[in-house]
């Protein structure tokens, strides 16, 4: 009886090592209430897709379940995970260029350093990506919503205070390759840009969003990538969750990493 228990345990141990790496280990919660105005339909796109394009919307959600409170705030204990998500699609060969409305930026933010850590976020999938996929920044946008119209629009809108940010995805479903990308960060909610040099990855004041490490993560669905819910995955950029004064996200996990090269090319 023992012999056959121990059978047992061996090969227990050996399904759980052969497990894949680098899948999606849950499902994303249950919807949650956005807070019941009507600033969340205000951003949906008021047009559909046209035929052969297909989009998706991520919405990115504080780490708390308190109305209005900007998350908790946790260091890194292990981005060594490789989970990741592949969201279906993959950016053009030529890379892809974006466009910020200045005029929606936060004054604590002002348009200059918004560019600097928006271009900071995209640099970061360029080099953790081996085909070096380019980002490119052009002039800029009046958008103040998200559309389909050939404008990979940046900008700050009043969504429903329940989401952080919200990330709208088109995508050729022939080919999987994105047609375009619009970003929209949530300007119920106060920004910065913070400063590592002046702490930790938990930033005290002021009591804000890092611009950089929220747009990490949203641009982590530029460039293919979905969302993660598991607990194990909280140190990861792609952690479907953030926190107010949060920087961990501004670096890539081994999952994030893992998760970009396997995008096709």
């Amino acid at each position: 009886m023992k012999r056959r228990r121990s059978l047992l345990l061996i090969v227990i141990v050996m399904t759980v090592l052969v497990l894949p790496v680098g899948l999606p280990l849950a499902q994303p919660p249950v919807q949650r209430d956005l807070g019941g105005d009507a600033d969340f339909d205000e951003m949906t796109p008021d047009t559909p897709p046209p035929p052969g394009i297909s989009q998706r919307v991520f919405i990115h959600l504080p780490r708390t379940g308190k109305p209005g409170h900007l998350g908790t705030c946790t260091l890194t204990t292990n981005d060594g995970v490789h989970d990741y998500g592949l969201a279906g699609w993959r950016l053009p060969d030529g890379g892809i260029i974006w466009t910020l409305n200045p005029s929606t930026v936060p004054a604590s933010v002002g348009s200059a350093a918004a560019v600097t850590a928006l271009s900071a976020a995209f640099a970061t999938w360029t080099k953790a990506d081996r085909r070096e996929k380019f980002f490119g920044s052009e002039g800029s946008t009046s958008a103040t919503r998200p559309r389909f119209d050939n404008v990979n629009a940046v900008l700050w809108g009043k969504i429903s205070a329940g989401a952080i940010a919200i990330t709208y995805v088109w995508h050729y479903t022939d080919t999987g390759v994105v047609a375009e990308v619009d970003t929209v960060f949530n300007s119920h909610y106060p920004w910065a840009v913070f400063d590592p040099r002046n702490g930790d990855e938990c930033q005290s004041a002021p009591d804000a969003y890092d611009v950089q490490d929220i747009a990490t993560h949203e641009f982590g669905h530029w460039v293919g990538l979905d969302d993660l819910y598991s607990s194990f995955d909280r140190d990861l950029t792609m952690y479907g969750y953030g926190a107010g004064g949060e920087l961990k996200k501004r670096t890539l996990g081994t999952g994030d990493i893992t998760g970009v090269r396997a995008v096709a090319p």
